[in-house]
């Protein structure tokens, strides 16, 4: 197969390891020196460079998982102060009447609201809320105030130090995974350069008959033979509460399936994207929630058109958010 997303440079690789492996085998056989690149580059070194591509990949894909569950923190804490601040303004407009401190809770923030926006909301009722257990003169009251469910200021601040926390969390998972992308990306030109050199390689120590030669795993697609991309759009359904994808149809001949692919945030990175779907010929339609598990949540979509030769182009992409 052809070098075509990320994840291929580690089978396409093996495919490369392998076949070295034989190359060098029938070498020793016939008492010959093991194959090496002009500048002494070896099999075990290739070897070397394709653990370092794998554990790059893996690594990815662990700290991928590790901001997921950093988010999800986040967002259970965002739903928690964000329902105590609504639940405090209702309180306090029932139970101080007669006071200055009804209509003076500050506005809830929409959900999904950015971080600056939520504790600053939050901060302006920690600090109201202070003044408010310390007044003893509001009629029919006596502090300390407490909400629905029992939260009282201590454990609405607490949740706000949780917050807070979860808030740096999901930054430092971010910048985690960004600069293990570009320390991946670092890894992949100069790989996928041996393998071109390595065919190069060959074909001089061989010749373009030889069975060494015509076996030779391939790098890149067949020239000339990308199909032509699909048109997608794709907006949020609210009542099935999720996605809906649909895509004009191919019309290549060998075509094999559409692939979906999402990655999260507002810009597509093939870097971090991921397989939503495969869709059989035929079908032009999808639907998910990948990525989109939260309100306010935005994701990036493409389809791919992937061919039985292993060529594929991919459509622009299409940005939808939760609402």
């Amino acid at each position: 197969m052809p070098l075509s997303d990320i994840g291929s440079y580690v089978v396409v690789g093996q495919e490369f390891e392998a076949h070295w492996t034989d190359v060098d085998a029938d070498r020793v056989a016939n008492t010959l020196p093991v194959l090496s690149l002009p500048d002494g580059f070896s099999l075990a070194v290739f070897s070397a460079d394709l653990a370092a591509v794998q554990a790059s990949i893996t690594g990815i894909e662990d700290l991928d998982n590790a901001l997921g569950l950093a988010a999800n923190g986040r967002n259970t804490s965002r739903k928690s102060v964000r329902d105590a601040i609504i639940n405090f303004g209702e309180t306090v407009d029932f139970k101080l009447k007669g006071s200055g401190y009804p209509g003076n809770s500050p506005k809830t923030p929409q959900e999904g609201a950015s971080e600056q926006k939520l504790l600053k909301a939050a901060d302006d009722v920690e600090s109201l809320w202070t003044r408010i257990d310390a007044d003893s003169s509001v009629p029919n009251f006596t502090p300390p105030l407490v909400l629905r469910g029992g939260i009282t200021l201590a454990s609405f601040a607490a949740d706000l130090v949780t917050l807070r926390d979860r808030f740096k969390a999901v930054t430092n998972a971010e910048s985690d995974l960004k600069l293990a992308r570009t320390q991946r990306d670092m890894l992949l030109a100069p790989f996928r350069d041996r393998m071109i050199e390595y065919r190069q390689a060959m074909q001089v120590e061989y010749g373009v008959g030889h069975a060494f030669t015509t076996t030779l795993p391939d790098v890149t697609a067949s020239p000339g033979s990308t199909p032509d991309a699909v048109t997608l759009s794709g907006a949020w359904e609210p009542v099935g509460l999720e996605a809906l994808l649909t895509w004009s149809a191919s019309s290549n001949s060998n075509l094999q399936h559409y692939e979906v692919r999402v990655s999260p945030g507002a810009t597509y990175d093939s870097g971090n994207s991921s397989v939503a779907g495969q869709v059989l010929a035929g079908t032009e339609e999808f639907r998910t929630t990948q990525e989109l598990a939260n309100p306010g949540d935005v994701a990036s979509f493409k389809v791919f058109v992937v061919l039985s030769t292993g060529n594929q182009a991919g459509s622009e992409t299409v940005v939808i958010t939760r609402p």
